[in-house]
């Protein structure tokens, strides 16, 4: 772990940065688009009560829809995001006689407020500095065995922000979950790695790579379907097809694994989106 984290201080010392050319207001639609794949679920069987749809059933052909927004407030020394993320798809069940022929694949509703103060200023124009978010959680609808996902969120640590290429995005935190899924309340608390690394190449081509792990700490009471960790990754190609519009091959890979069970959940999926981001200055 202490390579890993040095690895990354590396990154953000030495890769040019991007920031805003002026402060102000942005809005920033960083996804709006549809996702078509396909996808393999590890040890399904034992995850059909997780809340978690990623994981509780075994699926093929994967479509959801995407939207990814966020008002960027941005300032010499902080910044201000308030974002919304909702994703939504069905995907077609096999193995499971007596189930229905669609189930969710996917379905999340994320509320989240985040402030980073800037305390390093690199001559790269990389910001670096503590951060703190608040957020929620919830599902649309709930289409398994499982109960409705509702958590409430805080994460306190360390954030670099304003990249464009190589480490763009990176933080290191503490995060205290709310979970208030099932009749009791349940809360918890992790700790949580995540980053993202951009690497633009010919002259509408760029590799994405993307990736946090998340390992919990402690629990207020013991719920079997609560995970241990978590690990997610994503890897793809963005292709600019013309103004803001784009083409993404990508692969992703996501694992948990409950208190009660003594194997992994996992997801593997292949798929290729089409999207639309644009970043409109507001004032």
């Amino acid at each position: 772990m202490k390579k890993f984290l040095l690895l990354m201080l590396f990154f953000v010392l030495i890769k040019p940065a991007f920031a805003y050319e002026r402060n102000g207001l942005y809005a920033n639609f960083k996804r709006v688009g549809l996702d078509l794949g396909t996808s393999k679920v590890g040890n399904y069987q034992e995850y059909e009560d997780s809340p978690n749809t990623a994981i509780n059933q075994n699926t093929q052909g994967v479509l959801k829809g995407v939207f990814d927004f966020a008002f960027e407030y941005e300032q010499p020394n902080f910044r201000w995001d308030n974002s919304v993320y909702a994703e939504y798809g069905k995907s077609r069940i096999y193995g499971n006689p007596g189930k229905k022929n669609y189930v969710e694949n996917a379905d999340s509703l994320k509320l989240t407020t985040d402030y980073v103060y800037k305390i390093w200023h690199y001559d790269n124009n990389a910001d670096l500095g503590p951060f703190a978010n608040l957020s929620y959680q919830t599902e649309f609808t709930t289409d398994s065995l499982a109960e409705r996902q509702k958590i409430a969120g805080s994460m306190q640590g360390i954030k670099m922000i304003n990249g464009a290429e190589g480490l763009t995005d990176f933080h290191l935190a503490v995060l205290e979950e709310f979970d208030f899924t099932y009749a009791k309340e349940d809360t918890k608390t992790a700790w949580q790695i995540s980053f993202t690394y951009k690497y633009p190449f010919l002259e509408k081509y760029r590799f994405e790579f993307e990736s946090y792990y998340r390992d919990y700490l402690s629990y207020s009471h013991y719920e079997p379907t609560d995970f241990r960790y978590e690990f997610f990754a994503i890897a793809k190609v963005n292709v600019a097809v013309f103004d803001n519009f784009f083409v993404e091959p990508y692969v992703s890979y996501f694992r948990a694994e409950e208190r009660e069970q003594n194997k992994a959940g996992s997801s593997l999926v292949f798929g290729v989106a089409a999207a639309f981001t644009d970043v409109i200055e507001v004032f």
